[in-house]
């Protein structure tokens, strides 16, 4: 069963329905380009983004600088992405 997008409560700032995000670009900042949201996985303590990239994202402050639906990009912080 599907419910109108009219129809679904309104969110508090910075915050967002999951098919919202699948197929937004992510990029980190400075401009690379990491790929397009695939799905929104709930997990335990955050959600994660997983990209067609392969790549797997939290969904945290610490991690997601801006979340821009207008211009349908996620922007990741830099370095976010490097090996630990």
């Amino acid at each position: 069963m599907e419910i109108p997008r009219s129809e679904l409560p309104p969110l508090p700032a910075d915050t967002y329905y999951a098919f919202e995000l699948v197929g937004l670009a992510v990029e980190e900042e400075g401009g690379r380009e990491l790929g397009y949201v695939q799905e929104v996985v709930s997990g335990v303590a955050n959600d994660v983004l997983e990209l067609d990239s392969g790549l797997a994202l939290p969904m945290v402050e610490d991690c997601i600088s801006l979340v821009d639906l207008e211009r349908a990009r996620i922007v990741v912080r830099a370095g976010f992405t490097e090996p630990a």
